[in-house]
């Protein structure tokens, strides 16, 4: 009787022909459960998860910590400062100029011959300005509302210096460690956070929950992830998709390694993960606002289905 018993958790956390319908599996807990909320983010793809933890904060859940990385420490911070009825707001009226624009001097590196163009890159400190992102954050948070908060705030950022994780929370974020969280390399320059140049906090903690559990006492943990359980990736036939298939592979793999290793470390936790019920079909830097809508609506669709799969 256990063996059989252990066949669908089995198939629940590697995978199964119902798996992209079953966002979440059944809880014995509430919504008045203590519970922290994981963002994985990844570019425009946040779009989903900032829909999915907006119909949670409605819906009355009882959330208690808010970690993210990447887009997701955005989100994150969003919940942080009690905004989370503007967060779908901002999302939707997101394009890619409030994201970032291109450097002048790639573009004329481009025009150059050859070589010259080889030689003018390899000085580049990025592709992409992110200025842009840094005044949408400006205008979005007041950082004394996240100090004053009840909700826990785990930003993630890492150090390539160092190799190491760096992390801020409610107290020490600010606005250079929110864009530092978010600075994909090579994509966007480093962000110079208290004299350390600091990038994506996704290299290392892309969905950062054993940070978060070790930080807060909660029942639930629910990490929140944008890519769905048979989703495929594009064959790998240039340059530039094997790079970006290859790190979204080794990014998907690390999520889930780090989601079974917080089930284990942690038992007395329901560590919950929230799948896409179908792809997201949408690129990291492709902020269109009918994907972008499409992609928030499909958030609240799942984290619904999530709150009635515990429920029932």
């Amino acid at each position: 009787m256990k063996a059989w018993v252990g066949v669908p958790l089995f198939l629940a956390i590697f995978g199964s022909p119902l798996a992209a319908r079953a966002v979440c599996t059944p809880s014995p807990l509430g919504r008045d459960a203590p519970t922290a909320l994981i963002l994985t983010g990844g570019g425009a793809k946040g779009a989903y998860e900032a829909g999915a933890v907006a119909l949670f904060a409605e819906r009355g859940l009882s959330i208690q910590l808010v970690a993210g990385s990447s887009a997701g420490a955005l989100n994150a911070a969003m919940i942080a400062a009690g905004r989370a009825d503007h967060l779908e707001s901002m999302w939707r009226g997101l394009r890619r100029e409030h994201v970032y624009s291109h450097r002048a001097s790639v573009l004329f590196a481009g025009l150059l011959p050859g070589w010259l163009t080889l030689l003018a890159l390899d000085g580049a400190t990025a592709l992409l300005d992110p200025q842009p992102l840094r005044e949408l954050i400006t205008t979005s948070l007041d950082f004394e509302q996240i100090r004053d908060s009840r909700v826990r705030l785990l930003v993630t950022a890492t150090d390539l210096a160092r190799r190491e994780l760096r992390a801020f929370d409610n107290r020490t974020v600010t606005a250079d460690a929110l864009l530092a969280a978010a600075a994909i390399p090579g994509a966007f320059p480093a962000v110079a956070v208290d004299g350390t140049l600091l990038v994506d906090g996704g290299l290392i903690a892309r969905a950062p929950i054993l940070e978060a559990l070790e930080t807060a006492t909660v029942r639930r943990a629910v990490v929140v992830m944008s890519y769905a359980p048979d989703e495929r990736g594009a064959p790998p036939t240039t340059v530039r998709r094997t790079l970006e298939e290859a790190l979204e592979t080794a990014l998907l793999h690390q999520i889930r390694r780090d989601v079974e290793l917080a089930r284990f470390k942690h038992p007395a936790v329901d560590v919950q993960l929230l799948t896409p019920s179908a792809a997201l079909r949408l690129r990291p830097l492709e902020f269109d606002p009918d994907s972008v809508a499409r992609v928030l609506e499909m958030g609240r669709a799942d984290a619904k289905a999530c709150l009635q799969a515990w429920e029932n």
